[in-house]
């Protein structure tokens, strides 16, 4: 059975940004709040800031007496901060940050190098405990320097306080609006794509920011939904979903994505139209008369009498180009063909899609 200690897959079909923490320029001690007289405790404020043109969601690790709790998510959008307090103004913190599923392109993290504990829903966890013994995912964080009372996550063209505008405009692509560029200059382009979103879905005119923002959100996230490839698992047992695309010329393969039976999810969410892609999937093989036993996941049947090779990894990958898998450390899989002619497609595997491998990892 494939290793899969990451489960948590963003790397989604457009290359993420590294993770970018912007220190203060001050670099003195946090600012203190002093609690009540009654007792002898003092807070310390810490603000996460978004500069980015996407919305994110923030997990975080403060140290409270000795021990260190990660929480998540904060949802942050551009041009705004969270603000937290913590008490021990000498420990590390931790961070990590990644943007929503509403925008095109997949998700984008911010991140260190680490590894705490995570999950999809919304948690709370000590750093001490082991992640997977409490079913929860990891992520790997950034250590914050315990004198940074501010923490500031950009791209790499920091918009600053123009973040509010690159966002209007990033929004306004995902929700199917021609924007060619994202720069934070509110053009004639931009002001034009806003009052026909606002007619179109009957808004006041005069509403701005952050109520702009949610109003655009909501409407990115359907459209997102209908675009790229969606991966549904039609049979009986986990499978994990992995794609291959052609982006300006250069071949990737990403994965894995975990379904259980019955749910889906989307491995690509720009428009297909015109590009090359490809997919592959693993089912999760189990022995009904002795579930605890490792058995070879089942493979993808090929479609067709030559399919292309691209490469994969045990555990969750990123590989550029399909040439010579076995010197960088992957393995050379058959993926299937997608049908590119129109903006987004939906595939569904059954147990019928899979065939069990021998212990020698050779096809029967």
């Amino acid at each position: 059975m494939m290793s899969r200690t990451l489960t948590f897959f963003t790397i989604c079909l457009a290359a993420a940004p590294s993770a970018y923490a912007q220190e203060a320029a001050e670099q003195s001690e946090a600012p203190a709040v002093q609690t009540p007289q009654n007792t002898a405790q003092t807070s310390y404020v810490w603000n996460i800031c978004n500069e980015t043109s996407f919305i994110l969601r923030a997990a975080y690790g403060l140290s409270d007496q000795g021990a260190v709790t990660v929480r998540g998510w904060t949802e942050i959008i551009p041009g705004a901060c969270h603000e937290t307090t913590y008490t021990d103004p000498d420990t590390p913190r931790f961070l990590y940050a990644e943007s929503l599923p509403i925008h095109r392109g997949g998700i984008r993290e911010w991140k260190g190098k680490i590894e705490l504990c995570a999950k999809e829903e919304d948690f709370s966890s000590e750093a001490s405990e082991d992640c997977a013994l409490n079913n929860l995912e990891t992520r790997e964080y950034l250590a914050v320097k315990p004198s940074e009372s501010r923490t500031t996550l950009i791209e790499p063209s920091d918009f600053g306080p123009k973040a509010e505008t690159a966002a209007l405009q990033r929004l306004l692509r995902d929700a199917g609006y021609d924007i060619t560029k994202i720069d934070g200059l509110p053009g004639r382009r931009t002001n034009r794509y806003i009052r026909d979103f606002k007619k179109k879905y009957e808004l006041d005119k005069n509403i701005k920011g952050a109520e702009l923002i949610a109003a655009l959100k909501e409407v990115a996230s359907l459209t997102v939904a209908t675009i790229g490839v969606e991966l549904c698992n039609d049979s009986s047992a986990t499978i994990w979903g992995a794609i291959a695309t052609r982006e300006e010329g250069s071949w990737q393969s990403k994965g894995w994505w975990e379904l259980e039976p019955g749910l889906c999810q989307q491995l690509y969410t720009q428009s297909l139209q015109g590009k090359d892609a490809h997919y592959y999937a693993l089912q999760e093989n189990i022995d009904p008369e002795d579930p605890e036993a490792i058995r070879p996941d089942n493979r993808l049947r090929s479609v067709t009498a030559t399919p292309a090779q691209f490469c994969i990894a045990e555990s969750r990958f990123s590989a550029m180009g399909r040439d010579f898998c076995t010197e960088g450390g992957y393995v050379a899989a058959n993926f299937r063909p997608i049908v590119t002619d129109q903006d987004g497609v939906k595939i569904t595997l059954g147990d019928s899609d899979f065939a069990e491998v021998s212990a020698a990892g050779l096809r029967r």
